[in-house]
């Protein structure tokens, strides 16, 4: 039985001489003056080497740090209001009071007593 890999290796594209060939040898590259097209050049040149390219390319960098920073503090949000939740389920059927179960999982009064009227229900 023959394996396949799980991934497609295609750098034999990146050494031929066809119009993809290089395409994927300009998107490896990272010098301007060694690419084929003049527009991948010209672009290159002016965010690599241009006072005006290096800020756009720190403010992209800076969006997508703010962006990825925001998204994984509201999973971690999330992953912390699923511990607290299961602390005070495991507070409640130990017999804790509400008073106790709301300070140490620092749910709210509202959700903790939900919480003990589901679990008595």
């Amino acid at each position: 039985m023959v394996q396949k890999p799980d991934t497609v290796d295609f750098g034999f594209l990146r050494r031929d001489d066809t119009a993809l060939g290089k395409l994927m040898q300009d998107l490896y590259c990272t010098e301007p003056k060694n690419l084929h097209y003049h527009e991948f050049a010209e672009r290159m040149e002016f965010l690599k080497y241009s006072k005006e390219g290096e800020e756009k390319m720190t403010d992209v960098i800076e969006e997508y740090a703010a962006r990825k920073a925001e998204k994984l503090a509201k999973e971690a949000a999330k992953e912390a209001q699923a511990r607290n939740i299961e602390l005070a389920k495991d507070l409640l059927s130990e017999g804790e009071s509400i008073e106790r179960t709301v300070r140490l999982s620092k749910l709210s009064e509202a959700e903790v007593r939900e919480l003990a009227s589901k679990l008595s229900a």
